[in-house]
């Protein structure tokens, strides 16, 4: 797992074991605002599970603390006219956020990338 930028005031990390899937949780004071578990396979795509949820604190300080998390994806979290948004490092796809949003991410042998958004709403923006 990649560096997390600095160090952000409330921003804890939990990492631990269960069932031989290692879960890795930041968490902004009593908020679980990240939570990464690795090993997950659906249609023979080995996928880490990523989990969002602001616990409705939509500040800047949470979507910084996302987005020092999520940045090992090439991801992160901005706000547009008071929405938030989930998009890739270059801003060209974008993701409505909402809390409980859970994705899904894969690195193939040449370390290409690909994000699927499980759930019922899967609505993706080409530029944010």
């Amino acid at each position: 797992m990649g560096k997390i930028k600095g160090t952000r005031k409330g921003l804890t990390v939990l990492d631990f074991i269960v069932a031989n899937r290692q879960t890795v949780i930041h968490k902004l004071y009593d908020t679980d605002i990240v939570t990464i578990q690795n090993d997950m396979v659906k249609n023979n795509i080995v996928y880490t599970s990523v989990f969002l949820n602001s616990g409705g604190w939509r500040t800047n300080h949470t979507k910084n603390c996302m987005s020092d998390v999520l940045s090992q994806f090439g991801l992160k979290v901005i706000q547009r006219d008071f929405s938030w948004y989930l998009v890739d490092s270059e801003n060209t796809i974008a993701w409505d956020f909402e809390d409980g949003m859970n994705l899904g991410i894969s690195f193939d042998d040449h370390n290409n990338i690909t994000i699927v958004k499980w759930g019922e709403n899967t609505h993706m923006r080409r530029k944010a």
